[in-house]
């Protein structure tokens, strides 16, 4: 296997996913808008049994696009506890879920990004405003790491400190 292929085919482990997928990361969902153009979102997502979920309100333009038509992708990137910065990306359906089940997870989605101290008042505003969640069961992960390719990069620069070569992002 060439050097290439040993670089763009590296695939983080599953514990390095899991890390990553249970990080208080933003993720993003692609959705297929009426006219067939792609509608891309940021949000924040809760990885639970294999499926993803995330909250929004049933009248923004995702909700109406899922509706529509149940396909959804969604891709994060990240760095696991081993160090490894890794993106994950699928396509899956989607399920929208309404009423308390919907109240439930997007209660327990809350509480990975927001401080104990600060749930209670963040579930009391954003209860009003995201009335739905939204399940995605992935049909496929595709995944790449690029653990080798920054081991070769810096294997070029011999002992230079990374400050040196890359810029703060």
């Amino acid at each position: 296997m060439s050097q290439a292929q040993e670089i763009y085919t590296a695939r983080p482990t599953a514990e390095e996913m899991d890390d990553v997928l249970n990080q208080a990361l933003n993720g993003v969902v692609a959705t297929l808008n009426p006219d067939g153009s792609i509608h891309l979102a940021y949000v924040l997502f809760l990885y639970e049994s294999g499926k993803l979920y995330w909250e929004t309100r049933s009248t923004t333009r995702k909700a109406r696009n899922l509706a529509a038509n149940p396909t959804i992708s969604f891709i994060v990137e990240g760095s696991a506890a081993t160090g490894t910065h890794l993106m994950a990306f699928t396509t899956g359906s989607s399920r929208t879920i309404t009423g308390t089940e919907a109240h439930e997870i997007n209660h327990r989605l809350r509480a990975k990004y927001v401080t104990d101290d600060a749930l209670d008042v963040v579930n009391n505003v954003w209860d009003d405003l995201d009335d739905i969640c939204i399940e995605v069961t992935p049909a496929r992960w595709r995944t790449w790491t690029g653990k080798k390719l920054g081991q070769v990069t810096m294997a070029a620069f011999g002992d230079a400190a990374p400050e040196t070569i890359w810029r703060e992002t």
